[in-house]
């Protein structure tokens, strides 16, 4: 007789997990009718854009020595040359 009642407790659970995952499938495909793999993937990225870019403005607000050192410093490698030549034709080289 008990096997019986654990027979039927596990056939209930059973058909109550299977409506379960039937739910979800078709929460999903509702879900994914409403806004696609696509849409949701653009939407995800431009909101880690937009976290990155005020994260770099928090930074570079915080920081204006390091980031004028930085401007600084790139723009004294791309002028390289120039300044070279410069401080040569200074010298007398």
């Amino acid at each position: 007789m008990s096997d019986e009642a654990d027979l039927a407790d596990a056939l209930e659970r059973r058909t109550e997990a299977w409506a379960r995952v039937n739910g979800d499938i078709s929460a999903m495909r509702s879900g994914l009718t409403e806004r696609p793999i696509g849409q949701r993937l653009k939407d995800h990225v431009a909101d880690r854009m937009i976290d990155t870019v005020d994260t770099a403005k928090a930074v570079a607000r915080d920081n204006p020595l390091v980031i004028g050192g930085v401007i600084a410093a790139l723009a004294g490698w791309f002028l390289r040359g120039p300044i070279i030549r410069t401080v040569q034709g200074w010298l007398g080289r």
